[in-house]
């Protein structure tokens, strides 16, 4: 039998909500006519499970039952229930015990459709959540740019500082080629100092642009088999002029035979390590290089007397435009050029890798490790 709502009966029939009465065992008694169009059928007869998720189904019926167990007047729960067509809707309902009263004698469910607002809130949340994620990348950039804008300044920093030195010897040794024309071997100096000069230019250069080419993945070594003990004699031939100006000696010990290596890659590397160390090793000291085999990799070791540097520093002496002051006893001076960041990409071209270690007695040892092939 159809319940009589009396006192609700006028309003049930207008409601835009959906109204339902079922009983203890879930089944529909009543509903209104809202039903129809919110559900796409009339659900009178239905049992209430077989039109609500399944997945919410059974908090519905435990809140029905804590309802009517409990003598509770109302418990409210959000659902969702399948339309006619296959569709799932979001409802918001609101189920009332009216089992006492005489024409119900069921649980009242009043139920308000929101999926419309359900959709509005996710779609609101995901913009909120976009927006965040927009600011945080928005942050990045400003963050990248900024990197950029320092890193143009240290660039622009770096070259005027290592362009500087070898610009000024060029620039005072053409000079005075032309005061010494009548003594040859002042004139043969001269030109030697430019010739020294002109070649870390250049290998500045060629150094800043490998480094552009391995932040973009072209830097890739080209190997071949080459005697690098003969290479090794040839770049300390090429630095005794800067070795004698400096009163300073080189030693060369080991040997590894023929290996697979990038020959110019390697004579850059090897040449600016002999480079720094010239440069921050005091006079009349010894540089020594050596060359050994150990599990299949080969060793090559730079050292110098110089003032070492800090263990803190020893991983980033390595990083492009890394600034670090030096104290030689004589002045103070600032390393912030390509060179060593250049080695290191020129080592993992090789799928090695180069360190920097304190010296037994003082100075600093340069180890370069790569896979002898």
């Amino acid at each position: 039998m159809t319940p009589s709502l009396s006192w609700s009966d006028a309003l049930a029939r207008y409601s835009p909500d959906l109204m339902i009465v079922i009983d203890r065992e879930g089944r529909v008694t009543w509903a209104s006519e809202s039903s129809h169009e919110l559900l796409g059928a009339d659900p009178t007869g239905a049992l209430v499970c077989d039109f609500v998720h399944p997945e919410d189904e059974s908090e519905l019926l435990a809140r029905a039952g804590e309802l009517l167990a409990t003598d509770r007047h109302t418990v409210r729960i959000s659902h969702r229930v399948r339309h006619h067509d296959g569709s799932w809707r979001m409802f918001e309902t609101s189920a009332r015990n009216l089992m006492r009263e005489p024409g119900v004698r069921g649980v009242l469910l009043q139920a308000r459709d929101i999926t419309a607002a359900t959709q509005l809130g996710a779609m609101m949340a995901e913009s909120t959540e976009a927006a965040y994620d927009l600011a945080s990348v928005r942050e990045q950039l400003i963050e990248q740019l900024h990197a950029l804008d320092q890193c143009k300044a240290r660039l622009s920093a770096a070259l005027v500082h290592d362009l500087k030195t070898p610009l000024t010897v060029i620039l005072l040794s053409s000079k005075y080629i032309v005061e010494d024309l009548a003594e040859p071997a002042l004139v043969t100096e001269h030109a030697t100092a430019i010739e020294r000069s002109a070649d870390a230019m250049h290998r500045m250069v060629l150094d800043l642009l490998d480094v552009g080419r391995s932040e973009d993945g072209q830097l890739v070594a080209k190997l071949a088999d080459v005697d690098l003990r003969g290479v090794l004699a040839e770049l300390a031939e090429r630095a005794a002029p800067l070795l004698k100006s400096r009163g300073q000696t080189l030693a060369i010990t080991g040997e590894v035979g023929t290996i697979r290596v990038d020959e110019e890659l390697m004579i850059r590397a090897v040449q600016n390590l002999l480079d720094n160390c010239c440069k921050y090793a005091p006079m009349r000291s010894e540089i020594s290089i050596s060359l050994e085999l150990a599990d299949h990799d080969v060793v090559l070791a730079v050292a110098d007397r110089g003032p070492g540097i800090p263990d803190e520093a020893k991983q980033t002496v390595f990083e492009l435009y890394a600034r670090l002051e030096r104290d030689t006893k004589q002045h103070t001076r600032t390393s912030r050029g390509v060179g060593l960041a250049f080695c290191k990409l020129a080592l993992a071209a090789h799928a090695g890798q180069i360190w920097v270690e304190d010296r037994e007695g003082g100075g600093s040892v340069f180890r370069c490790r790569w896979p002898a092939r």
